[in-house]
C-alpha cells in the first residue's frame, strides 16, 4: 500500500511506502493504477489519486523547465526507443522505409546529445 500526504481535494501528491505516524498520512488505494504517471501529474481528489488538468500539468512544465541533462536522457531515450526502425530499413527481407518524422526527429535528438 503507498501513502499520501493528507487527503484533500486538489492537493499534490506526496508519496512514501514508510508509514509515518498516525494522521499524518493516509492510504491511496488507486496508487498501482496511475503509477505509470509521473508523481509530478498527479493529485488526491475525493480520496482517489487522480491526473491533473493539462493546464496544471503545462503550469508545473513552466515552473520547472528540464535541466540539459534531461533533455540529453529524453533525446538518448527517443534514439533507443526508434532504434528498430533503422534495424527494419536495413534488413533485406522487410523492405520498409523509416517514416520521415521518425528520421527528423532522430535527427533533432542527435543534435541535443
Amino acid at each position: 500500500m503507498r501513502y499520501a500526504m493528507p487527503v484533500e481535494d486538489g492537493v499534490d501528491l506526496l508519496s512514501g511506502s514508510t508509514p509515518l505516524p498516525e494522521g499524518a498520512i493516509a492510504p491511496v488505494p488507486n496508487w498501482d493504477e496511475v503509477i505509470h504517471i509521473c508523481w509530478f501529474y498527479l493529485k488526491i481528489e475525493n480520496g482517489q489519486v487522480v491526473e491533473k488538468t493539462q493546464a496544471e500539468k503545462d503550469a508545473y512544465d513552466a515552473a520547472h523547465p528540464p535541466t540539459t541533462e534531461e533533455l540529453q536522457e529524453q533525446a538518448q531515450q527517443y534514439l533507443d526507443d526508434t532504434d528498430w526502425y533503422v534495424v527494419r530499413s536495413v534488413d533485406p527481407g522487410a523492405g520498409d522505409d523509416i517514416p520521415q518524422e521518425i528520421i527528423d526527429e532522430r535527427a533533432a535528438a542527435r543534435e541535443v546529445l
